[in-house]
């Protein structure tokens, strides 16, 4: 069997601005968490969800080596008879 691959990154740089009267990190990054909870799951499903559309792709959670918790890494196989 003969195997081909390649790499396609989508990067998301999560960021939060404030005011002038901000005082530092002292709330332990909630605005961070909040993107935790209410959008990082939706982006995860959306991930999914497009490939059963295309069904000759299959994908699968594939973590090679980055920390879970910042990276989503998916590995995409399509098989040729």
């Amino acid at each position: 069997m003969h195997r081909e691959e390649r790499d396609f990154s989508i990067v998301l740089h999560v960021a939060a601005e404030f005011g002038d009267d901000y005082d530092g990190d002292e709330d332990g990054f909630a605005w961070f968490e909040s993107f935790e909870r209410e959008l990082k799951p939706r982006l995860v499903a959306a991930d999914f969800a497009v490939f059963p559309s295309v069904p000759p792709f299959a994908p699968w959670p594939a973590q090679r080596g980055r920390d879970p918790e910042r990276a989503l890494e998916i590995a995409v196989t399509r098989v040729f008879g």
